[in-house]
């Protein structure tokens, strides 16, 4: 079986054996295909795709020796079982079996156990295909990036309702090192903080939150700071209570 990694990295495995793709369009070439598994594509646009600036015979007789490349790299098993061809089309086979990491993290929409869900967030690691400009990309790119952003929002609020603090700081600050300044990733760790009876720490994280904001030209939204404000004066009159 083979073990596909897009998500912070490139990487193609057959068990132990990691198969190179030493040039860039080759990678493109093989990322395209798994990406949309089970579809055929059309020589001519996967030609235009991927050369975009070769006439279409330049473009048709590179996509023929990125072909011939791959066929070479891939071990000779995985090329008749994965990659189906023929002289109109091309497509990466989508009825065998992959372990493919892009795929499993799709599925977390699926899961409602923080557990699962943690299983299967922890294959995020980091942006699709880094490194790679291509327009094709950058769009695959903010879907697979507004799912992630979108399952970690869920995880938080799953393990704030089964009040897991521990696991909201791991996974809030997970979150905050591979996210876009994700704010309910700061006001999670807000809320552990405050369950905890660390005031001091609420007040560090919005002072964090506020600097990586600022790095944008923003500020934190209303809802962080009410969140900030209603947290620091619970815990202000719980302490003053117990005085």
């Amino acid at each position: 079986m083979l073990e596909i990694r897009f998500l912070g990295t490139f990487e193609v495995k057959e068990g132990e054996y990691i198969v190179h793709f030493s040039r860039r369009r080759d990678q493109s070439l093989i990322a395209f295909l798994v990406m949309n598994r089970g579809v055929f594509h059309r020589r001519e646009k996967l030609a235009a795709l991927l050369w975009p600036d070769s006439d279409d015979e330049a473009g048709r007789v590179n996509l023929r020796h990125a072909l011939w490349r791959m066929g070479k790299t891939l071990p000779s098993a995985a090329k008749k079982e994965y990659l189906l061809t023929d002289d109109l089309s091309i497509a990466f086979s989508g009825s065998v079996d992959i372990w493919f990491d892009v795929e499993l993290m799709i599925s977390a929409k699926n899961l409602h156990n923080a557990d699962e869900l943690i299983s299967v967030l922890k294959v995020y690691r980091g942006e699709l295909l880094p490194g790679m400009t291509e327009e094709w990309v950058t769009l695959e790119r903010e879907y697979i990036d507004s799912i992630y952003e979108h399952q970690m929002a869920r995880l938080m609020s799953i393990l704030h309702d089964e009040k897991r603090w521990l696991d909201i700081l791991e996974w809030g600050e997970r979150w905050i090192s591979f996210g876009q300044r994700p704010e309910p990733a700061y006001r999670a760790l807000m809320c552990a903080h405050k369950e905890m009876g660390e005031i001091s720490k609420v007040v560090d994280t919005y002072a964090r939150c506020a600097r990586s904001l600022k790095e944008l030209e923003l500020d934190p939204s209303v809802q962080t700071r009410d969140l900030f404000e209603t947290l620091v004066a619970d815990m202000t009159e719980y302490r003053l209570k117990e005085s």
